[in-house]
């Protein structure tokens, strides 16, 4: 897969009481296996439009917070929600990288066995 969960240290500038702030903060480390495009559905309902037990498509995953998922409904309407509300309802193992196909069984597939 492209995607890469970086845990590489990034500073955040900010002011508190009129002076400049700077520090160093490092992202935590994802702890699920879901990706975008995923299908996962929530433990946890949040409102209307996102109930409990309803299927959701993981849009996307923020490289500095990995852990909380960005969730779409059929409507397009879209929400977060932290990875422990959510149950993944795609399995890692089916998905195929970006560009391969599915592998069919073809006997000239298996032409490398074959002696000449």
């Amino acid at each position: 897969m492209g995607i890469r969960w970086s845990r590489e240290p990034y500073t955040v500038t900010y002011y508190k009481d009129g002076k400049k702030e700077t520090i160093r903060r490092v992202p935590p480390p994802k702890l699920h296996e879901a990706l975008p495009g995923d299908t996962v559905s929530l433990t946890r309902g949040k409102n209307d439009d996102f109930k409990e037990g309803d299927k959701f498509t993981v849009k996307t995953i923020q490289q500095r917070s990995p852990n909380v998922l960005q969730l779409t409904n059929e409507a397009g309407l879209t929400t977060f929600a932290d990875y422990y509300d959510t149950k993944l309802e795609t399995k890692p193992e089916d998905r195929l990288p970006e560009g391969v196909e599915q592998a069919v069984d073809l006997p000239i597939n298996q032409k490398y066995l074959l002696w000449p």
